[in-house]
């Protein structure tokens, strides 16, 4: 008799879901963009200024890499590492960006 694993609680395999799961990331940093741009987050002072301009390439960058790995995903290109394993790396690099732009946010804010 041949037993199969249950999937872990939490974790779903499939390009679908992973898919979905990056779209959904690239749609957090369209948002993430337009906050930077708004008037709300405009800098005051010159430090204030080369962050937001650091933090805008960080997302056009980011932006970039979730294209190519939507485009992975979709054509199902081979790699070195699991598509899982390269979503994960993918959405704690958003992760890190987001805290990032939060963390601006309040700064300028600060200055209002």
């Amino acid at each position: 008799m041949e037993t199969s694993q249950k999937p872990k609680f939490g974790r779903r395999s499939g390009s679908g879901t992973l898919i979905r799961k990056v779209e959904q990331d690239h749609r957090c940093l369209m948002g993430l963009q337009r906050n930077l741009k708004s008037y709300a987050c405009e800098p005051r002072t010159p430090a204030l200024f080369e962050k937001r301009e650091e933090l805008s390439r960080a997302l056009e960058s980011m932006k970039q890499n979730n294209a190519r790995l939507l485009a992975d995903l979709r054509d199902q290109n081979p790699n070195d590492m699991s598509p899982e394993e390269r979503c994960r790396i993918h959405h704690r690099m958003y992760q890190d960006l987001e805290n990032k732009v939060v963390a601006y946010m309040g700064e300028a804010r600060q200055f209002c």
